[in-house]
């Protein structure tokens, strides 16, 4: 992580797996920690995700599911359960494709170059033009080269345009 005021603020693994024991045995104190360090965060994204600018509420359901999940569970992600919890309560629009591809047809055609992609690449392509990650954080989530994902990107793309390409022609 970068140096800087908020380097220190931010739970490295070991933090967040003592957070997560400690939501485990039903400690609230664990729990307004949960709140203060991914609630900004959660908000946020919910922002983005929904188009509105007052997420509150919905940040703190999120938060509220992700708690109950880890209380539920023997070993969890943190991380992962926060990110769950978004999906679980407000799933994109239409899985797997960016909503702003503007027609059936080019949907229907998305879909179909995403079928045909190994899941390491189909799971590239949704983080990049779905929860629009960064190269650098797919990298880092999915421990993959910069190669890799150019070469997910780039081959999706070709296809993509081979099949639209190919009906225009038609």
């Amino acid at each position: 992580m970068a140096p800087g005021p908020e380097a220190d603020s931010l739970p490295d693994e070991e933090g967040l797996a003592e957070l997560v024991r400690r939501i485990q045995i039903g400690d609230q104190a664990a729990i307004r920690d949960l709140h203060s360090t991914f609630a900004t965060g959660i908000e946020f994204l919910l922002r983005r995700k929904l188009g509105k600018s007052s997420v509150s509420t919905e940040a703190a359901a999120v938060l509220e599911t992700a708690v109950q999940e880890i209380q539920s569970s023997s070993t969890l992600n943190l991380r992962s359960a926060v990110a769950h919890a978004v999906n679980r309560l407000f799933p994109p629009r239409t899985p797997g494709i960016d909503t702003d591809v503007a027609d059936p047809y080019r949907q229907d055609v998305a879909h179909a170059v995403l079928a045909a992609r190994p899941p390491l690449e189909r799971d590239i392509l949704r983080r990049y033009y779905v929860l629009r990650e960064s190269t650098a954080t797919i990298r880092s989530r999915l421990h993959v080269s910069s190669a890799t994902i150019e070469k997910a990107l780039a081959g999706a793309r070709a296809e993509f345009r081979r099949r639209m390409h190919r009906t225009d022609s038609a």
